[in-house]
């Protein structure tokens, strides 16, 4: 298998993982669960074209100076993008618990 695709495999798994235990911190639908394998590879892409932005901005010889701090900087944007996106995508498919207050709708004469 080819570097880049370890690599493109492993960037999957950073974002995936924590993206499926923001779902799982807020209890999220069903539905949440059944688009996390689409969206975490829509994280991952976003990850990269972000770190790809970033790396340009960098010095040129960081790349041979700091190539493993560089590594860990680019799978912790990963898990946070992850984690952030999975946050989100969980609040908005969160289950009610039965402590939840929940708007009644207005009652009609």
């Amino acid at each position: 298998m080819s570097e880049q695709i370890r690599g493109l495999i492993t960037a999957y798994f950073a974002t995936a993982i924590p993206f499926l235990g923001a779902l799982l911190l807020l209890r999220a639908e069903g539905r949440a669960y059944f688009r996390w394998p689409v969206y975490s590879v829509m994280v991952m892409v976003l990850g990269v074209v972000l770190w790809n932005v970033a790396r340009r901005r960098m010095p040129p010889e960081w790349g041979v100076t700091h190539a493993a701090a560089l590594y860990y900087g680019a799978l912790a944007l990963y898990v946070l993008l992850g984690f952030a996106i999975g946050l989100l995508l969980g609040r908005l498919t969160r289950r009610k618990t039965p402590g939840d207050p929940t708007p009644e709708p207005p009652h009609e004469p």
